[in-house]
C-alpha cells in the first residue's frame, strides 16, 4: 500500500508506557523535592480518566459492556505502592500475581509486598463486592488463614473500589485497618475532575501508612 498511514490511537497506545514511567519519575522527584503527595487524588483522578475513557469507547462503538477495570484498579495500586515504597525509603520489594511458594497452584495475590524473600503483606483488590456481598467476610477470613499458615507475621488487606451495589464492611472491626474502600456512594464515571476528597470512604493513605509500618 502506498502512501502515509498513520494511526493516531495506536500511537496514543505506544505511548502509554512512555507516559506512566515518565509520571512515575516526574511524582517521585516533585515529592522528594517539595510536598507530599496526594495518593488518594493521584488513584481517583487515574480511575475517572480510564473509565470514562472506556465508557466513551463503548458508546462510540455500541458495545453492550464495556471493558472491566479490575486489572487497571490493580495496576493503579500498585503504582502508588511502588512509588510510596521508594519515595520513603521503606526498601521493600512490590509485586504484583506473584506466587508466594514455589509449587503448582500456590497463592498469587493481586498485589504482595515482601521484606527479603519473606511475605509481610498482601492486598486483594476488588472493583465492588456486588457479587460477593453476602459471603465476602469468610471468602477474606479463608484467604488470610492459608496465607498465614505459610508467612504466619503477613498481614493481608481487602481494598474495594467502591461501595456501590453492596451494603459495606457494616460492623466489622476491621473496617478501615485491614479493610478498606476507597469510594463512597459513587461510580468512577461520576466523578469530575475537580478532585473532592468528600467521596472517598478510606482514603488510599490508610493503607500507605500502615505498609510503612510493618
Amino acid at each position: 500500500m502506498s502512501g502515509q498511514f498513520s494511526d493516531e490511537y495506536a500511537l496514543t497506545l505506544d505511548h502509554l508506557s512512555v507516559a506512566l514511567q515518565n509520571s512515575y519519575d516526574n511524582l517521585k522527584e516533585v515529592t522528594l523535592s517539595k510536598e507530599d503527595l496526594d495518593y488518594s487524588r493521584l488513584v481517583v483522578n487515574r480511575l475517572r480518566a480510564f473509565y470514562c475513557a472506556q465508557d466513551s469507547i463503548k458508546k462510540f462503538l455500541d458495545k453492550r459492556v464495556a471493558q472491566a477495570g479490575a486489572d487497571f484498579f490493580v495496576e493503579v495500586i500498585l503504582f502508588s505502592l511502588k512509588l510510596f515504597n521508594e519515595i520513603e525509603r521503606l526498601n521493600l520489594e512490590v509485586a504484583s500475581e506473584r506466587a508466594i511458594q514455589r509449587k503448582r497452584k500456590a497463592i498469587r495475590p493481586d498485589i504482595s509486598i515482601w521484606r527479603g524473600d519473606t511475605l509481610i503483606a498482601a492486598v486483594e483488590c476488588k472493583t465492588q463486592l456486588g457479587w460477593r456481598r453476602h459471603d465476602w467476610a469468610v471468602h477474606f477470613d479463608d484467604r488470610q488463614e492459608k496465607l498465614q499458615e505459610i508467612f504466619p507475621g503477613a498481614k493481608i488487606f481487602l481494598l474495594v473500589m467502591t461501595n456501590c451495589n453492596w451494603s459495606g464492611f457494616g460492623n466489622d472491626p476491621r473496617s478501615g485497618q485491614q479493610l478498606l474502600c476507597l469510594l463512597k456512594d459513587c461510580w468512577p464515571t461520576q466523578i469530575s475532575q475537580s478532585f473532592d476528597p468528600l467521596i472517598l470512604e478510606h482514603p488510599i493513605e490508610r493503607l500507605l501508612e500502615q505498609v510503612k509500618c510493618l
